[in-house]
């Protein structure tokens, strides 16, 4: 019998194999492999200039989703119906404003083939984002693991903050997929 590490986003776990080719599977060190961006675990990685979002960006985001109503698109409505003044921006169009506000981070690349957006463990909406309002993205890198032996998953703690605002909008763990350039046969 030979023993296999095989993993989950969270976990490592370990099962006995009868194959002996299937154990030879390595798992990257991220630390070695990815040390410069290793080095960043912990730390706040970047925060995004401010970006206004007003009535007619709720209405395109309405147009291409669906998710409308007058708590969004009719401002008198939303006036008289609900306590925040006016509409109010949706909350998975703040979501979507992410990935504009990680444009911002310069996180080093090398050994990085590409990234892909690998989804959410945890999403929160703190407090409602009136029109007209400057929102901007705060990133801090949460964790940096193995997935098997040439990616990675990296995760964020990513916080969107309100201009005049002591509460965020939104706090999210967001996930990126690192895939790595293949290594040189020894």
């Amino acid at each position: 019998m030979f023993c296999l590490v095989t993993g989950g986003l969270r976990r490592t776990l370990v099962h006995e194999v009868a194959d002996p080719k299937r154990a030879t599977m390595t798992v990257l060190d991220v630390d070695s492999s990815l040390p410069t961006l290793a080095a960043l675990r912990g730390q706040e990685v970047g925060v995004s200039e401010w970006k206004q979002i007003d009535q007619s960006e709720i209405d395109q985001f309405t147009a291409l989703v669906g998710d409308g109503g007058p708590i969004h698109n009719d401002p008198e409505e939303a006036a008289r119906i609900a306590p925040f003044g006016g509409t109010i921006v949706q909350g998975f169009m703040l979501l979507a404003c992410l990935t504009g506000f990680a444009k911002n981070l310069h996180l080093p690349q090398d050994g990085i083939v590409f990234r892909l957006n690998y989804g959410f463990d945890r999403v929160r909406l703190i407090a409602p984002v009136p029109v007209n309002s400057r929102v901007r993205g705060r990133f801090k890198m949460k964790d940096l693991v193995a997935r098997g032996d040439n990616a990675a998953l990296m995760t964020f703690d990513a916080t969107i903050e309100i201009d005049g605002s002591e509460t965020p909008a939104l706090v999210a763990d967001w996930l990126a997929y690192l895939q790595l350039g293949q290594k040189e046969a020894s």
